[in-house]
């Protein structure tokens, strides 16, 4: 996380002292494009707690999903619509496998308010599809680097398993219980945000080149799980990547 810290505030400062040298050079191409691949190393862990009725009495259910960093595709392309303006889109991809942490407080089948405690873990996947507008500002540092800062709106589409129940296993005189399983359901929802970004040309021919890419999103999701309840969860966040470029 700090090496990608670094590298955001190293973009920033080239943002930053490349306005002298946009005024005597200007972006040649009208059109550019690339692929990426890195590393999403946002963690938007968040936890999630539900009752149900059991025996007469509550049962209640905590559920912790550590989410860690991951793998991102990325990809983008756009015009130089005046001056330096440009306009583009872009798009990104995130996939996570995990486990989620789920324990439950049970009551007992005889006696009230005498309860088991039970706890397992269970696999989840978390997924985000990203689709961005990009308005960004076109600055060449040289005959070969050049760096492009981006900002705009995003829509996220967030997909999460979420735990919506509990299996467990009880015998005579049912004072213990056992976790079995649980119980999840895929839960996808669509989100709006906003992003932000820099990414770094070097042109090796004339019209291909290798990049790099920091980049921001964010959006909060309102997830649909059982009986009409709903988690509300984080998405997006930094990602960085290397890859190709084009321009043309």
């Amino acid at each position: 996380m700090r090496s990608i810290l670094s590298a955001s505030v190293l973009l920033i400062v080239l943002g930053a002292a490349s306005p002298a040298v946009a005024q005597t050079r200007a972006w040649p191409e009208r059109f550019w494009g690339g692929v990426s691949g890195g590393i999403q190393p946002t963690v938007n862990s968040f936890d999630d707690a539900f009752e149900r009725e059991l025996y007469q009495e509550t049962e209640r259910v905590t559920v912790g999903y550590p989410l860690k960093s991951g793998a991102v595709i990325a990809a983008s392309g756009g015009a130089r619509v005046w001056k330096q303006l440009a306009v583009g889109f872009g798009a990104t991809r995130y996939n996570r496998r995990g486990s989620a942490t789920v324990t439950a407080r049970l009551p007992h089948p005889f006696f009230d308010n005498q309860f088991r405690e039970i706890e397992g873990t269970t696999t989840t996947t978390r997924r985000e599809t990203g689709a961005h507008v990009l308005i960004g500002w076109m600055m060449p540092l040289g005959d070969t680097l050049r760096l492009i800062v981006t900002a705009g709106p995003s829509v996220l589409s967030v997909g999460q398993t979420l735990v919506t129940d509990v299996q467990f296993s009880e015998t005579f005189p049912y004072d213990t219980a056992e976790f079995t399983a649980a119980t999840t359901t895929n839960a996808t929802r669509t989100a709006t945000g906003f992003n932000a970004g820099a990414d770094v040309f070097w042109m090796f021919s004339r019209r291909i080149g290798a990049g790099g890419l920091v980049q921001f999103s964010r959006a909060r999701a309102r997830l649909n799980a059982a009986s009409g309840r709903t988690v509300t969860v984080d998405a997006g966040g930094v990602q960085a990547g290397l890859g190709l470029r084009f321009v043309f």
